[in-house]
């Protein structure tokens, strides 16, 4: 009897159990609906291209290329500076710099002072460029000098009263007793 008794118990205990799981598990019917739902939005086909990526992406290449405009023709006028007047008037307050243009030569065309003016920017930079060459050689060779001068810290590690007589060899015309002195002590 005891054991019918203790079975009851038991399974009163499991009926006990799915009922609390029946209760804290949701249901499958709404388990299932929520996958179906998930499992669709996976499957919608997403946008080719992020339009505020492109946005930004079009506005980056934009400022690249008008900052190296800018500066290419920052530098060509740099060294431009000039008044060009034709006529012999100028306003009196104001300080500037004149050039005149030669008027019996009219052979200088526009397209020649360009060349001229590209010329003589060729030279400065091919004299930059000597320049920088000449201080990287001069770098060079002081890096050069001190690496030849340079010594470990731990030679004075390596040296020992001794070093004569273990870098010299002995001289087949020295004596036996001298020749001795090479050999180890161990008697035959």
């Amino acid at each position: 009897m005891e054991l019918v008794g203790e079975q009851k118990r038991i399974q009163a205990l499991f009926s006990e159990l799915r009922l609390a799981d029946e209760q804290t598990a949701p249901r499958f019917a709404v388990v299932w609906n929520r996958t179906q739902a998930r499992s669709s939005r996976a499957w919608r086909p997403t946008r080719a291209f992020n339009f505020s990526f492109v946005a930004a992406t079009a506005l980056l290449i934009c400022a690249l290329v008008s900052l190296a405009l800018w500066s290419r023709y920052s530098q060509q006028n740099l060294g431009q500076v000039a008044v060009v007047v034709t006529g012999t008037t100028t306003p009196p307050d104001v300080p500037v710099e004149v050039v005149k243009e030669p008027a019996g030569d009219q052979s200088l065309s526009e397209g020649s002072r360009d060349r001229a003016a590209s010329l003589s920017r060729a030279k400065r930079l091919a004299a930059r460029r000597r320049a920088l060459m000449l201080a990287i050689n001069l770098k060079a060779a002081r890096e050069a000098k001190a690496i030849s001068n340079w010594q470990s810290p731990t030679t004075a590690l390596l040296k020992s009263q001794n070093d004569e007589l273990l870098k010299s060899l002995p001289q087949l015309n020295e004596s036996a007793n001298e020749l001795k002195s090479f050999l180890t002590n161990t008697p035959k």
